[in-house]
């Protein structure tokens, strides 16, 4: 009795198709097959879904291949694309709510009664942005974050006022502004900047500010007019999750500023160092710092980026054009 000694034929996993491809070089789908013990049919049913994938190509029966390091970082731009695309979406439907926003609390407020569960605060005059924040918002939280479209009206900011506001901002874990880029040009809004970086601001710099407004803790601001880079009228309203809204818009703006002056967030260099394969522990040695520290400053990374693992880090901060490094 003759007694076959070819390989019985297995079922194709693409995965392992892949490195069987990598390792054996084939020219073609029947050689392909042969040196898989599989039939071709189904060997060429494999390929094809590979090919759509982009990890390969197959013309005629030919097979072609790159590097996997090539189609990796291919698979990774289109990936940073459309989270690009996405969060610009998502950008301009939160940007048209929060616009409609004003208007409607405006209304809100005409019939507002005083049981009402969403209080709505409503202040005027050439002070108002400022008296609103100090009259509702300015014990609320350890987070203050401020979008500030003109800034002539800090030139005219009474010092000791000024003062006082960096007095309170001294004691919170995160403040934060949006600038336009012109205030770079101005000394005296420089030399405002420095002040307030002194106790822990952080700045950025993006042209085209949409209009003034900030967050602080569950408090969000709105100019009564959206648009307006310094608002004489402004209506405020406590809610989380209007807050919340608020935030996710900043955060898409804060995304594409710029730091001041192009200084590094603190992860910047870490995560440098960690994109060429260093660890972070090393990467923390290189840099001179203790690597307990290193780990704090990513953490501070991933809790601005919202991911809780370092390989969605290190797409988030690509996706974020890498600001710090510009």
């Amino acid at each position: 009795m003759m007694v076959s000694t070819r390989a019985p034929e297995v079922d194709l996993d693409d995965k392992n198709l892949l490195e069987l491809i990598y390792r054996s070089r084939p020219e073609t789908v029947a050689e392909l097959a042969t040196t898989a013990h599989a039939d071709e049919d189904e060997t060429a049913e494999a390929v094809s879904r590979l090919a759509r994938t982009g990890v390969i190509s197959v013309r005629d029966g030919a097979i072609a291949y790159a590097t996997p390091a090539k189609w990796t970082a291919k698979a990774v731009e289109r990936e940073v694309h459309a989270m690009r695309l996405t969060a610009e979406e998502a950008a301009s439907r939160i940007e048209a709510l929060v616009g409609d926003l004003p208007g409607l609390l405006r209304h809100w407020a005409v019939g507002e009664a005083s049981g009402d569960i969403v209080p709505v605060f409503v202040r005027h005059g050439p002070q108002a942005a400022e008296d609103l924040w100090y009259d509702i918002a300015r014990e609320q939280s350890d987070t203050a974050w401020a979008v500030l479209p003109d800034l002539e009206r800090f030139l005219q900011t009474d010092p000791t006022r000024s003062s006082r506001f960096a007095e309170v901002f001294a004691g919170r874990r995160s403040v934060r502004a949006l600038v336009p880029r012109s205030m770079a040009d101005n000394p005296g809004l420089v030399a405002i900047a420095e002040r307030y970086a002194a106790v822990g601001v952080e700045f950025r710099l993006l042209d085209d500010l949409p209009s003034w407004f900030w967050i602080d803790g569950e408090v969000l601001a709105l100019p009564i007019e959206w648009g307006e880079g310094w608002p004489s009228s402004v209506v405020g309203v406590r809610s989380a999750s209007l807050a919340e809204l608020g935030r996710s818009f900043f955060l898409e703006l804060w995304r594409r500023a710029e730091p001041v002056g192009g200084l590094q967030e603190p992860w910047a260099p870490l995560l440098s160092l960690m994109k060429q394969g260093v660890t972070l522990d090393a990467a923390s040695r290189r840099l001179g710092i203790n690597p307990r520290t290193g780990r704090r400053r990513i953490a501070a990374a991933m809790e601005q980026y919202g991911v809780s693992t370092l390989f969605a880090l290190g797409v988030a901060w690509a996706a974020d054009g890498e600001p710090t490094a510009r």
